[in-house]
């Protein structure tokens, strides 16, 4: 260890009792003692990286993963690069990155059989499952391959060591059956249950019992077993100060008495769910961890800047050899040092306010959505349903290209492929609902976010329109949206086979208004359904 501190005793101890802001602290500590690159150093990083993401502060994690992967590259070690990836995949599944999580869980599966380690390929096959129930849970195959990872943890619990494979891969086979066959759900609900709470694993435990008070509440109307799971995730949520599962349970709560029509205690969850917004925004502001974790960052800057002065010291003295020479190159190191710590201020003082600003309007808008979404389950019209569904899904597709223009380094064009699908997956629950086939094809492509915005939109309006609209009763539904990349232009085409629609002359004002932002001239098509192309150069 050349006399270096380990600090993984003390760290071990921090997480298992959910103090993630000391195992942060004498994480950040044992990185800053170990001078070397050494394997140490790189368990420190991998640490770190997993703290962070207990910290909802994932979007950090990928810089510290990075210089592990570069140690273990070096070192050939199979075992370490495998759980890395899962590490990535798992990280990207939580920042709703589904390309990436399916690339890294990929990458990872083909060093599966070389892996030797049976604790990383449990917990392998655990986030696999996750990906698989997550994504693709229309899927019969994909199903079959969950229940089918399943069983192989299942029937090796005794042997992994990590408890919270076991109640998160019950909880993920309950959640498959809790819409199609609720009955066959809880019985791995309440063993996952009974599991996380033999373990005292709280995070699972917490999670697994949101799901129970959802099966009771929604499945079985039983108001009074609902009410006891709520309040237990609560009590364990509190113990470990986990704000964002605190504030999942008020709300649930909140709801939950408003049904059995208890106004007086969902007044009451209603308070509290608002300080805990209030908590969570504040916390969101709090820039304390920031500037930890960019120590470390800007402490090997400073090395590197401190050898890049001394070669300069070496040049100038070699060159002049003289005393006068000596005091000139002091005099402007001095003043570039003077130029450069201002620099350095106003550049952290303009990144922290860029930074409060897009956590400021990403909470507002996540705000937005819960209200709406709040009213939207109490109203019983269906067209005040739907008006509420048309608002709803477009602030949607604004606060997504607001996540991925501020998660992008160039502010001005983002990945259409991405921001499209996610507003796919927006009305994937609504589809499901009214079976209809919504199918995308988008070449991979960036644009400027202005047009992406209003494309956003424009794709928003007509799917809208087309599930409002387009289908009767007992026809195949089916939604296509294909854009494909022409030389320097850009060719798009939405088409629905509704019915309602065949034939008939249709102006739909707010769609005209969008293509008049995206500055195109647009054809509409009737004769087989509805169908709106265009070209943009």
């Amino acid at each position: 260890m050349n006399g270096q501190k380990d600090y993984n005793t003390k760290i071990d101890y921090y997480v298992s009792h959910f103090q993630y802001d000391s195992a942060y602290y004498f994480t950040q500590k044992g990185i800053k003692e170990n001078k070397e690159d050494s394997q140490l150093k790189a368990n420190y990083y991998i640490r770190y990286a997993k703290i962070l993401k207990s910290l909802s502060k994932a979007d950090s994690c990928f810089y510290f993963l990075d210089k592990a992967e570069n140690y273990y590259k070096k070192e050939k070690d199979t075992n370490e690069i495998f759980h890395i990836l899962t590490l990535r995949s798992e990280i990207s599944r939580y920042l709703v990155k589904q390309n990436l999580a399916n690339s890294y869980i990929y990458n990872a599966e083909k060093l599966f059989k070389k892996n030797t380690n049976l604790q990383y390929k449990y917990y392998f096959l655990n986030r696999r499952m996750a990906i698989l129930a997550e994504y693709y849970n229309t899927t019969p195959d994909s199903l079959n391959k969950v229940k089918e990872i399943g069983k192989i943890i299942l029937e090796n619990a005794a042997e992994i060591k990590d408890k919270a494979i076991i109640v998160y891969t019950l909880n993920e086979i309950g959640y498959l059956d809790f819409n199609r066959n609720p009955e066959n759900a809880l019985p791995y609900f309440l063993k996952a249950y009974k599991v996380a709470k033999e373990y005292d694993i709280k995070i699972a435990f917490i999670d697994v019992c949101i799901n129970l008070g959802r099966f009771y509440q929604q499945k079985k109307i039983d108001i009074n077993s609902a009410s006891k799971y709520y309040q237990e995730a609560v009590n364990q949520a509190k113990i470990i100060n986990n704000l964002w599962q605190i504030q999942q349970c008020y709300n649930e709560l909140k709801n939950i008495n408003t049904l059995d029509n208890n106004f007086k205690e969902a007044m009451l969850y209603g308070d509290s769910l608002n300080e805990i917004n209030q908590k969570i925004s504040l916390y969101s502001s709090n820039k304390k961890y920031e500037i930890l974790e960019n120590k470390i960052i800007i402490d090997l800057k400073e090395k590197q800047l401190k050898t890049t002065k001394k070669n300069i010291y070496y040049l100038f003295t070699v060159l002049f050899i003289s005393l006068l020479g000596f005091f000139i190159l002091i005099f402007y190191s001095k003043k570039i040092q003077q130029k450069n710590k201002l620099l350095e201020k106003l550049s952290e003082e303009n990144q922290f306010l860029i930074s409060e600003t897009n956590h400021r309007v990403n909470n507002n808008l996540q705000l937005i959505t819960l209200l709406i979404a709040d009213t939207l389950r109490k109203k019983q019209n269906e067209e005040n349903k739907n008006d509420f569904i048309r608002i709803l899904s477009k602030i949607e597709t604004i606060a997504s290209l607001h996540r991925h223009l501020y998660k992008n380094k160039n502010k001005n064009e983002i990945a259409l492929n991405e921001y499209l699908f996610e507003i796919k997956n927006n009305f994937n629950d609504i589809a499901k609902d009214k079976n209809i086939n919504i199918d995308f094809v988008i070449d991979d492509l960036k644009i400027h976010s202005d047009d992406a915005m209003y494309l956003g939109l424009l794709i928003t309006e007509l799917i809208i329109n087309s599930i409002k609209y387009a289908f009767i009763e007992n026809q195949e539904k089916k939604i296509t949206v294909n854009i494909k990349k022409e030389l320097q232009s850009l060719h798009f085409d939405y088409k629905d086979n509704g019915k309602t629609s065949i034939n008939k002359e249709i102006h739909p004002k707010l769609i005209h208004q969008l293509c008049l932002q995206l500055e195109v001239e647009y054809t509409i098509d009737t004769s087989n359904g509805f169908q709106l192309s265009f070209l943009k150069k």
